[in-house]
């Protein structure tokens, strides 16, 4: 029923591309399971998975956020859509059996976000809590799972009514939650974050946001010494990759986390 809904929200997509303006193309290419990983050797502590929209193809803007990421020195994979399950699964199994895990960080684009959230509650199942989840214009999926710390829902309203056609929604938590949900609407509170002409299929590849995206990101994913500090007992690794970003940009990124920052539901 799923994959009708999508072939259906596809075809919709195609002949509505002229009407609404057409983002960048993306890959559609698969991420690969060995790169899931519990620690890493970036300069950065935390994995950042991306999860492209539909296809992959209207979702280009995730592509692009991957490689900004992992420029700061945090580790960042993008999958399809079509991999949520095997994700899903390959993570509960690595997670679950490294306590001491790296932070985890998902982004999703349209159904990448409902696969964000999918992901999340399988790891739930097994006792593995999510450190950061930020989606943009979530389709079906409506309810934050109780394992996530953070959950930021960066969404449109639609012009189809009902419809859940070319749109985001608000999201709500599980009861039982003890994490912070924002729910950003980018004509209202996000306002100063959306382009002119952000739309369902290119919100992921709006500038601003991308810059949003990633100050929470980078207060999510703390530096290797600062890691290895309140981690004494997990072992050093060397970076590999060089860090472009400052003290006062981590700074930055920690001021957008209090309440201020959009509509908050917190537990």
């Amino acid at each position: 029923m799923r994959n009708i809904r999508c072939n259906i929200l596809g075809a919709a997509l195609l002949a509505c591309l002229g009407m609404t303006g057409c983002g960048s193309l993306g890959s559609m290419s698969s991420g690969q399971m060995d790169w899931v990983q519990p620690e890493t050797q970036a300069n950065h502590a935390g994995t950042v998975y991306l999860v492209r929209g539909w296809m992959g193809i209207f979702s280009g803007g995730m592509d692009r956020l991957g490689e900004e990421i992992d420029k700061t020195g945090v580790n960042a994979r993008v999958y399809q859509h079509d991999q949520c399950a095997e994700l899903a699964r390959t993570m509960a199994e690595r997670y679950r059996n490294s306590p001491n895990h790296e932070p985890i960080c998902m982004v999703g684009h349209s159904f990448g976000s409902d696969d964000s959230l999918i992901i999340a509650r399988e790891l739930d199942k097994v006792g593995v809590p999510v450190d950061l989840i930020i989606t943009m214009d979530a389709v079906n999926e409506t309810v934050v799972p109780k394992n996530v710390k953070l959950c930021i829902n960066y969404w449109q309203p639609g012009i189809f009514g009902d419809s859940n056609f070319l749109r985001g929604i608000p999201l709500t938590q599980e009861p039982g939650s003890t994490g912070k949900l924002i729910n950003m609407n980018l004509f209202v509170e996000g306002k100063d974050l959306r382009e002119p002409n952000t739309n369902h299929i290119n919100i992921d590849e709006a500038p601003k946001l991308h810059k949003a995206i990633i100050e929470h990101i980078l207060a999510t994913c703390p530096t290797r010494p600062v890691w290895a500090s309140a981690h004494p007992g997990n072992r050093l690794v060397t970076p590999v990759v060089a860090s472009s970003v400052s003290d006062e940009a981590v700074r930055t990124a920690a001021a957008h986390m209090g309440p201020s920052a959009g509509k908050t539901i917190a537990k």
